[in-house]
């Protein structure tokens, strides 16, 4: 898996809902490793080529590393791969259970970066 650079954030976001599978990989915090990908109730609600902003109601430091997968129902695939918590805001939706996280990619397999890159292009151009 390739690594992804650590700049702030200079793509664009769009605006996707996807559900998303995800486990913990590593936590400042020690937390142990989640053994496997889970469901629970984890959506996507904006997409770029480095990142993405997740809702979730599963807690995470920030510079935890998560294992993600998630599908593109336009292109007929699973995007794989690797975030690290770069911002959260764990106060916005506290009545429904969630929390709010920026992702910013750091692994992801050379397929995945090329159906993330044509799937971000497709709906650049819709604008």
């Amino acid at each position: 898996m390739e690594s992804f650079p650590t700049s702030k954030r200079t793509d664009e976001r769009f605006p996707i809902l996807a559900h998303v599978k995800f486990r913990l990989v590593s936590s400042p915090d020690g937390s142990k490793p989640e053994p496997e990908l889970h469901n629970g109730n984890n959506v996507i609600w904006n997409i770029s080529r480095t990142g993405l902003f997740l809702a979730t109601k599963n807690y995470a430091e920030i510079k935890s590393i998560v294992e993600i997968e998630f599908p593109l129902d336009d292109m007929n695939a699973t995007l794989r791969g690797e975030a690290e918590v770069v911002r959260a805001n764990h106060l916005n939706n506290p009545n429904q259970g969630k929390y709010e996280y920026g992702l910013r990619f750091t692994k992801m397999d050379d397929d995945s970066k090329a159906i993330l890159d044509k799937f971000i292009t497709l709906i650049d151009r819709k604008k």
